[in-house]
Parts: structure tokens; C-alpha cells; sequence
């Protein structure tokens, strides 16, 4: 009857062990969810009241600013454009939910990919700021491959990554340097892999965020190299020699994101990056594989005038482009690996 009254369409829903998340479209969204929030919070919290025969957990409830562990909090919103209902759709069905509206598009650009995957940090993965008690018995393995279809690098690995990737910008505004790895999901890195793997990929599912000027170190406490055996990230309530080690990689990779954020804002603002595409034409039809994406012109590379060729040269930005343009190599591979994956 609510949903009836304020014109709810329900997209499709998630339901994870402790949390549900819908995605729907309303006309009083606010009004909506007062009413949704007041009603079966209320009734969920007064059931857990009457049918708990635990005493209060008095420790949680000061932790967590006088709210009941058990009480279920109330529902938070996060607004979305209409060029992000395909994107969450598609996260949603890969991620074992129920799709209401079908318009899922399957062919997805490459930038709206990275969209899932922001959406996906964002909204769906557990971090955690680290916490030498909370957290004392997390070990940690790195034996879990990534999925993604792409993973960012800074500029200092990209003369690693060019042997066994393609390394393409994206259509932000600000420009992310980025190695493809798949369509929709990594085909490149396997048990077998043994060549160069990006400092991104390596250091997930630990995260260096900046809280009020200070790196405060965090984890996705879901991620699977973060159960089971492996190594202890605390002894005695102290960081191990492998977080010790672990704090400075990710210090040093945080600064250097900064330097090739700076890189990529100035190789943007000089006209140089094309959009691109990845297609193939099988039985003489063409099929786009990837799409969304830009690559550096040769062309009007050339065209750049003598003042900025040098001063690009001096920042060391040539070497990167002159990297990146080798590593374009790689997408003839590419498309083989995901034409045989999709064959299959």
C-alpha cells in the first residue's frame, strides 16, 4: 500500500547475511523512507526486544553511542543518475540478486565498469579502519586472484606492466591510468601467471585512507585473503613485521598516486588522448569488445608544440606515454583471450 501510494518501482534487491540492499525509483523518496524506517524498524527492534532472553549487550551499546548491537539501524540512501541504473543492474545480477527491470546492457563501456566497481567499494564492501584489538586475530593470504576486468596502476609501474598488459586511460575528467585484464573479468591473471602484478591488485584488501590529513590504514574485512590461515597481522596487540612493511608500501603508493594524478591531468590537458575501442570482426562482421576508453594519438602527439614536448620530457611524461603506446601492443592478445572465453 506505501509503495503503491508513492509510485515505488522496485529494480531489483541483494540479500546479504546482515544487510538487504534495494534499488528502487520513488517521486517522495524522503517521505518514502520515513515511513518504511519508522514502521518496520520500530516493529523489527520491539520483536528483538520481546523475544531475546539475553541480557543487554552493555559493551556494544556503548560502543556503538547507546545503540543496541541487536537493534537494526535504520536504512541509509544513496542517490544514483539515470546513467547509473545499467551499471548497478549488472552488479546486482552478478551478484546472485533478483533484476525486476530488465535493461540490463550487457556491452558495458569500460568507464561504466569502473562505475560498478566504485559503487561497489562504496556501497557493498566492508572496510573497516584497522584496530589492534578488534582485528587481532586477522591472517592474512594472498592466493585469491582478482576478478576484475581492470585494475589501476601509478606511473612508476607502468614500464612493469607494459610486458603483459595494455595500459589505457579512462574518460574521467581526470584521467585514471589503468591496465585491462578481461571484458567482464580478468583473463590475464591465473595460478599459472608469474609475471608482474599491479601494486593495486597487491594490496587489496588494505586501503590508505586520508582522515583529516592523516593515513589511516583500512581493510575489506569480507575480502577471502582475510579468512582462514595465513599471516598474523598483530602480535600481542603490535603490528608484525609484515604490516610494519605493509604501511610503508602503502605510504609510498599513495604518494606516488598523487604524482601520476598530476601526469594524468596534464597529458589530458594537452589534447593528446583519442577515444578507443577494442573490436574484432569475426566472419567479417565487426564486434566491439571494449569500448569507453582513450588512448594517446600519435598524431597530434607529434603536433604538441616544442614548450610542452620539453616540459613533458622533463616530468618524465614522455617516457610514460612512449610506455603506454608499447603496451597497446598487448590488446591483439587481449581480444584472442576474451574471443576464446566467450566461445567457450
Amino acid at each position: 500500500m506505501v509503495a503503491h501510494k508513492y509510485s515505488v518501482q522496485l529494480y531489483g534487491y541483494i540479500l546479504n547475511n546482515n544487510e538487504v540492499f534495494i534499488f528502487l525509483e520513488c517521486e517522495k523518496l524522503s517521505k518514502f523512507m520515513q515511513i518504511v524506517n519508522t514502521s518496520f524498524i520500530r516493529k523489527r527492534n520491539n520483536y528483538n526486544v520481546k523475544n531475546s532472553n539475553k541480557k543487554p549487550d552493555l559493551e556494544n551499546y556503548s560502543q556503538n553511542n547507546g545503540q543496541n548491537s541487536r537493534e537494526i539501524r535504520r536504512y541509509e540512501v544513496t542517490q544514483v543518475f539515470a546513467d547509473d541504473i545499467d551499471p548497478i543492474l549488472a552488479y546486482i545480477a552478478k551478484n546472485s540478486g533478483v533484476v525486476f527491470k530488465k535493461t540490463v546492457n550487457k556491452e558495458l563501456s569500460l568507464d561504466k565498469k569502473i562505475e560498478i566497481e566504485k559503487f561497489r567499494k562504496r556501497n557493498i564492501m566492508k572496510i573497516e579502519a584497522i584496530d589492534t584489538k578488534k582485528h587481532s586475530e586477522l591472517m592474512y593470504h594472498k592466493d585469491a586472484v582478482p576478478n576484475s576486468p581492470f585494475s589501476e596502476i601509478v606511473a612508476g609501474e607502468a614500464g612493469q606492466c607494459e610486458h603483459n598488459f595494455s595500459i589505457v586511460f579512462t574518460n574521467d575528467v581526470v584521467p585514471k591510468l589503468i591496465v585491462m585484464l578481461g571484458k567482464n573479468e580478468n583473463l590475464i591473471i591465473n595460478e599459472n601467471y608469474n609475471g608482474y602484478i599491479p601494486a593495486n591488485v597487491q594490496n587489496y584488501p588494505f586501503f590508505l585512507v586520508d582522515i583529516e590529513g592523516k593515513g589511516v590504514l583500512c581493510i575489506d574485512t569480507q575480502a577471502e585473503q582475510l579468512q582462514g590461515e595465513g599471516i598474523k597481522l598483530f602480535e600481542n596487540e603490535k603490528p608484525t613485521e609484515f604490516m610494519e612493511n605493509l604501511i610503508k608500501a602503502m605510504q609510498n603508493y599513495n604518494i606516488e598516486q598523487q604524482k601520476t594524478k598530476i601526469a594524468m591531468q596534464e597529458i589530458k590537458k594537452s589534447g593528446i588522448l583519442v577515444n578507443k575501442e577494442l573490436s574484432v570482426n569475426i566472419n567479417g562482421k565487426k564486434h566491439t569488445l571494449i569500448k569507453g576508453f582513450s588512448v594517446v594519438s600519435k598524431k597530434k602527439l607529434n603536433e604538441l608544440d616544442d614548450a610542452t614536448l620539453a616540459d613533458f620530457v622533463r616530468r618524465g611524461y614522455m617516457e610514460l606515454i612512449y610506455t603506454h603506446l608499447r603496451s597497446l601492443s598487448n590488446l591483439e592478445n587481449l581480444a584472442s583471450r576474451i574471443v576464446q572465453n566467450e566461445s567457450k
